[in-house]
């Protein structure tokens, strides 16, 4: 079906090169692919093609033969319009001077359009006008040259505007009025030029000189030099076109030689990627071993870590505690004593004056004791703060979601039982839990796009219990495949005796749960 169309394809070509033998040929190649297939719509546009060639070719019997085929294909494909094919063939009887069977053809076309095929509707009153014309029947002329036009022009379709001029100017020659005539001949003249539709300014040429009484030798030179230089041009084409082919078959033949090649080549390739699968093969069994080794060391490396996040997060905590002292300590000892002396200063001084400066005075002293009283209380709040303060597993987890929740911009709540006591806890569970928390923030980040992470620790009986909650898009837990995050945390929480669970579904967010039991 393929190798069919390619042939009409190029019969086309050869066609509007006007190698109307070397078109018949590939035509006729492509009706053999398509006859056995069946394709009648194909078969309609191959044999309307051959009509078309021999219309060009003027052997007007052919022509009407070969439509005739082509409408009897036309009738096995439903709801195809049959207004083009009918006014192709009322166009060979136009050629051949038989205009009342064109006419009765051009009617019937006319009939078959439906109302969105304007354009077509506007060629057929134009041809079935012109054959009245040439038939010398004026009846609603020239109204249906003017109907054709007024079509043509509201739908902007320069060809047919072209064509309908000059069928005017051709009618307003037959009844002398030359002015009209050599108006629309010019104006058609024009807007083929414009267009670059070389056979409409061929024609307008023509015309043009038989009209144009004063101007006749300048358009009769036009014509001739038009026409030659198309006729040059295509004979470039032919011979471009020729070439190509000619060059084709050569590749053509150079690809099948690289074909043979190719089968070789691909051959020796396969059996090389079978020795270098079973070269990869023994590789990964190796590499197996050595993860089993490395699995262990990174537990250790895990472990240490986490140790050192630990003293990290303790130092820095002493550091903050130990400056909210020294404020604490300065504001009292410091800033509130300078304040009460100067204070007591102020109080002893015998001031003498108006009513109104003594009471400012007044207002100041009382001002500054209000000062004192801030400080004073400012003071003991650090210094409650800093009694109460207590450095606890939690402060790292709130670290890590602080952090993890910038990079996306989304809000948390952090909440634990003061049940827990994170003292008497074995490192290693504190330890996978950060881990699973770490892994869960870096999902979210990437897949869930959620604006609120929900984590809770808490007790129930002797099992602690991790859950991380998010608002986001979630997902269908029976169609996504487990990736390899949920997989680590299972396996995590398997090797301490504990267990992972998610549950998630499509725009209602994740949960995570990870729980484990605690020797009290």
């Amino acid at each position: 079906y393929s190798s069919g169309k390619m042939l009409y394809n190029l019969a086309f070509i050869e066609g509007r090169l006007k190698n109307y033998t070397g078109s018949e040929v590939l035509t006729f190649k492509a009706i053999s692919k398509f006859k056995p297939l069946k394709k009648n719509l194909r078969l309609y546009y191959a044999y309307n093609h051959l009509g078309l060639l021999y219309s060009g070719l003027e052997e007007y019997d052919k022509a009407i033969y070969y439509y005739n085929q082509a409408l009897s294909y036309l009738d096995k494909v439903k709801n195809q319009p049959k207004g083009g094919l009918l006014n192709n063939m009322g166009l060979v009887y136009q050629k051949q001077g038989n205009l009342k069977k064109a006419k009765i053809y051009f009617i019937n076309a006319l009939n078959s359009l439906g109302p969105k095929q304007q354009i077509s509707k506007a060629r057929i009153i134009n041809n079935l006008a012109y054959s009245k014309f040439l038939s010398e029947d004026y009846t609603n002329l020239p109204q249906e040259f003017y109907k054709a036009l007024t079509i043509r022009d509201s739908l902007n379709n320069k060809a047919g505007i072209i064509s309908s001029k000059l069928c005017m100017a051709e009618y307003y020659v037959k009844f002398n009025d030359t002015l009209k005539a050599i108006t629309y001949a010019r104006e058609a003249k024009a807007l083929a030029h414009t267009t670059k539709i070389n056979t409409s300014v061929l024609r307008a040429y023509k015309l043009l000189s038989k009209i144009d009484k004063k101007n006749t030798e300048k358009h009769l030179k036009a014509y001739i030099s038009l026409k030659d230089s198309l006729e040059v041009e295509e004979r470039k084409t032919r011979n471009k076109f020729t070439r190509l082919r000619f060059e084709t078959d050569e590749y053509v033949e150079e690809t099948k030689r690289l074909s043979q090649q190719k089968i070789w080549i691909s051959t020796i390739g396969v059996t090389l990627t079978l020795i270098l699968s079973l070269l990869y093969f023994i590789k990964q069994q190796r590499s197996k071993n050595k993860e089993l080794q490395y699995e262990a060391e990174q537990q250790k490396y895990n472990q240490e870590i986490y140790e050192l996040i630990l003293k990290q997060q303790t130092v820095l905590e002493e550091g903050r505690l130990q400056e909210r002292h020294r404020i604490s300590e300065e504001l009292h000892d410091g800033v509130l004593s300078k304040l009460f002396g100067t204070r007591m200063g102020l109080g002893f001084l015998n001031l003498e004056g108006d009513s109104s400066t003594l009471n400012k005075y007044e207002s100041y002293v009382e001002e500054l004791q209000s000062v004192e009283k801030e400080i004073r209380v400012i003071s003991h709040e650090l210094k409650n703060e800093i009694l109460s303060s207590k450095f606890s597993y939690i402060k790292i987890i709130e670290s890590l979601v602080q952090k993890q929740s910038k990079i996306v911009g989304y809000t948390y709540k952090l909440t634990s039982d003061d049940s827990i006591s994170w003292e008497g806890i074995d490192e290693k569970i504190k330890m996978n839990l950060y881990r699973i928390t770490q892994e869960a923030l870096l999902n979210i980040n990437k897949y869930a796009e959620a604006s609120m992470v929900d984590l809770n620790f808490k007790m129930k009986g002797n099992t602690l219990e991790l859950s991380i909650k998010d608002n986001g898009k979630g997902f269908n837990i029976n169609k996504n495949r487990k990736g390899i995050g949920l997989s680590n945390m299972q396996a995590r929480m398997k090797k301490l005796g504990g267990k992972a669970s998610i549950s998630s579904s499509i725009n209602s967010g994740t949960n995570i749960i990870a729980s484990i039991a605690i020797k009290l």
